[in-house]
């Protein structure tokens, strides 16, 4: 999967990457419904992957009216819990708020890795991934051969405070090396402080899916990757670290 990845960040158009990115977010969004269902919420999986698909879009393709796109899907989904009725107590605030934040959640940050490769090139696309890449590298390893300490467990209770000082050092180490030629312009201190940002969002992202996973008792979003879980659990550090990053290179200075 990480070849596939990396061969559609090189060789794809942005046209083509960004429909990759609505594919992957379907199936991120079927494991996302999938965990809501267990919590015993009914987010309706054509509105809400609808929606998801149409923020991706919107965001990953320059010059669309996002704002338009975001009030649609408001009103969409708030339509869709609407004509479901007032259901049990409290079960309309639930569906409405699991529904909305689907979007928010997988759209929008797939939507970002795609304007990154759209607005900022390829190079910069991929050392997003290559920095994402090298955190969760060096996390794993270092958890495995140094850790003692839980990071979070009631979490997740296999990570460790020294996997995640492995993970800072991954991503501050793969973002200033690679980014001497890829963020050329970006000063070494800058780049330091950006793959420590990303590593940071990148840990968060994989505490907060495994939240949602521990929440409603399962192990993996799903087994559609034989050995690695789901699509979820693939991305889930990408999904905070993208905003971050893409945010830092878009408007620095």
């Amino acid at each position: 999967m990480s070849a596939a990845v990396l061969a559609a960040l090189w060789f794809l158009s942005p046209v083509f990457l960004l429909g990759v990115a609505v594919i992957v977010a379907l199936l991120a969004f079927h494991e996302y419904a999938g965990i809501a269902g267990r919590a015993g919420a009914r987010v309706s999986k054509p509105a809400a992957g609808v929606a998801t698909a149409v923020v991706c879009v919107a965001v990953g393709m320059p010059g669309l009216p996002i704002e338009v796109a975001l009030a649609g899907v408001v009103l969409g989904l708030c339509g869709v819990v609407l004509g479901r009725g007032a259901g049990g107590e409290g079960e309309a605030v639930r569906d409405a708020a699991l529904a909305a934040f689907a979007p928010l959640y997988i759209g929008l940050p797939l939507g970002l890795l795609a304007a990154t490769r759209w607005t900022l090139g390829r190079e910069t696309a991929l050392l997003l991934i290559a920095t994402v890449a090298s955190s969760d590298t060096l996390q794993y390893y270092c958890g495995r051969l140094f850790g003692r300490h839980p990071l979070a467990p009631a979490i997740s209770p296999k990570k460790t405070i020294e996997g995640a000082i492995g993970g800072f050092a991954g991503g501050a180490i793969g973002l200033a090396l690679l980014g001497h030629w890829w963020l050329p312009d970006v000063p070494l201190p800058w780049r330091i402080a950006l793959g420590l940002a990303v590593a940071a969002a990148g840990i968060a992202g994989d505490l907060f899916e495994s939240l949602l996973k521990r929440s409603v008792g399962v192990k993996d979003s799903s087994a559609i990757i034989p050995g690695h879980g789901g699509v979820l659990d693939r991305i889930d550090a990408l999904l905070f670290a993208a905003p971050v990053f893409y945010v830092f290179v878009r408007y620095r200075f």
